[in-house]
């Protein structure tokens, strides 16, 4: 069959997606500074050397290598490579591309995907732990995912050993959707031990990564990785987690991208659930069962057979407090990530999350598909 002169063009466009993943000493940085700056990887590729040393602050030699890219060789056997393992590449100008990837700080350009891409349009919880767990915290976290895509929920999580695994298990138990995100290369099953679990996800679930097809799982691609889970779902659960652990890392970054951040509680004194403990005392939601998750985050809630879903009651305005109504008085129909919404307010991270929290509750405002906050229309 013809390749149409659409398809053609998009397969064109990829390529150069591609081409920018393969500069060496690029870097994510790089990449998404120069796609800030000139938006269209085919145009970063017929700038001279000088435009984007200047201009993206560049090293000269790096900036030469884009300048100079001429390995299409290498593009094409990339594509040929992932076509021929059932995989697909996806450029952040894909319409397929998550959209909840946009807006979190350095998206990757581009994903290479396994599976069922139609998971991603779903509200999804992402589920992450310790690799040296408990067979307790590996039951809650099997149990857990079971009772979220129970709930038409899918589960996230980074395939490591531990609770990341008997999160994935847990869903595949239950016949649910689960994304596993990769730090590495998607021909490259880490840890070996999961290969079947690998398959089995791959023929129900999605495998994603950002990580080109050959990439050994250096220890730098995790908190990379982490982004990912993090950015894909709702909010994201704790389950075991000492105070070194890579998964305070997760957490950490959840709370950057506005999503929500749960921890299951620890024996006092544990080292195993120091970290998990820590997160309450810092704020993080207590969980002890899928009723918490609910509670903390009530548009997940399952709409019940042949019932609309009820628009949330708004307070009448006598009853805004004087905080509420001054920031309602500063927003318009916008969404607003919290670090905007600190700084038109001028007050701190705890007032400010103590406010939206109660904003939220009340149903003045919610939180979108991408984290951020936005009015109630009824209010602007």
């Amino acid at each position: 069959m013809a390749v149409t002169d659409k398809a053609k063009m998009a397969l064109e466009e990829l390529d150069y997606w591609l081409a920018l993943t393969m500069i060496d000493g690029l870097g994510l940085k790089g990449m998404n500074r120069l796609l800030r700056f000139h938006g269209d990887p085919q145009r970063i590729f017929s700038l001279s050397a000088a435009e984007p040393a200047g201009c993206c602050e560049l090293r000269r030699g790096v900036a030469a290598e884009v300048a100079s890219f001429s390995n299409w060789k290498r593009v094409a056997a990339e594509r040929r490579k992932a076509e021929r393992l059932g995989m697909q590449i996806i450029s952040r100008a894909d319409e397929r591309y998550p959209k909840k990837l946009l807006n979190i700080y350095d998206p990757p350009p581009i994903l290479y995907a396994k599976g069922d891409l139609d998971i991603l349009d779903s509200p999804a919880i992402a589920i992450v732990g310790s690799r040296k767990s408990s067979v307790h915290g590996r039951h809650f976290a099997s149990d857990l995912a079971g009772a979220l895509v129970r709930h038409g929920i899918s589960v996230i999580s980074g395939m490591a050993l531990g609770i990341d695994g008997a999160a994935h298990a847990g869903c595949m138990d239950a016949a649910g959707k689960t994304i596993a995100v990769w730090g590495s290369g998607l021909d490259v099953c880490y840890p070996a031990r999961h290969r079947h679990l690998a398959g089995k996800i791959a023929a129900e679930g999605l495998l994603l990564s950002e990580f080109s097809l050959g990439s050994q799982p250096e220890k730098h691609n995790f908190p990379r990785r982490n982004r990912i889970i993090s950015g894909l779902s709702e909010g994201v659960v704790i389950v075991e987690a000492t105070l070194q652990s890579g998964s305070l890392i997760t957490a950490r970054i959840a709370l950057e991208q506005g999503r929500e951040v749960f921890a299951v509680p620890g024996l006092p004194g544990s080292p195993a659930s120091q970290g998990n403990n820590w997160l309450i005392k810092e704020g993080a939601q207590l969980v002890e069962s899928i009723d918490d998750i609910f509670c903390a985050l009530p548009r997940l809630l399952p709409v019940p057979a042949g019932k609309k879903k009820q628009e949330s009651k708004v307070r009448p305005l006598n009853s805004v407090s004087q905080e509420q109504e001054e920031l309602i008085g500063k927003l318009d129909s916008g969404e607003y990530s919290l670090d905007q919404l600190m700084e038109i307010s001028g007050w701190t991270h705890d007032r400010i999350s103590s406010i939206l929290l109660e904003m939220e509750i009340a149903g003045m405002l919610w939180r979108t598909a991408n984290g951020k906050f936005q009015l109630n229309p009824k209010l602007v």
